[in-house]
């Protein structure tokens, strides 16, 4: 009879609830870097897109498209432009682009800056 006692094959309830517990641990470790991980992306994804927006201002002020400062909105993004003297019969271009409301990241403005030389119709 002590036989059948002492040779127990089965996990007492203590070893699996530490079990449990420690999986629990280690499943919460990994969602969240998955979670920061997806809130990562969404924030790099938006930054580029304002970036590329930027881009393309860029390229219209360089072609000439804009000649003042003015504050619109493409794509869905708010734009200012501002124009100013620079140095050396330069122009400075001062163009900033605000994400639209619910973009989900820290800084929602983006802005760059660049001298041209104002083109002669």
């Amino acid at each position: 009879m002590k036989k059948a006692l002492v040779k127990e094959n089965g996990m007492t309830l203590v070893e699996l609830l530490a079990a449990i517990a420690l999986l629990g641990i280690v499943l919460f470790t990994f969602m969240s870097i998955f979670t920061q991980s997806a809130k990562f992306s969404a924030h790099n994804q938006e930054t580029l897109t304002a970036v590329q927006v930027a881009e393309e201002i860029v390229a219209e002020v360089r072609i000439g498209s804009y000649s003042d400062s003015e504050v619109f909105t493409k794509h869905g993004y708010d734009i200012e432009l501002v124009i100013e003297e620079g140095p050396q019969n330069l122009k400075l271009a001062t163009i900033s682009v605000k994400s639209p409301e619910g973009a989900g990241i820290n800084s929602p403005e983006f802005t760059t800056q660049m001298y041209f030389k104002e083109s002669t119709p």
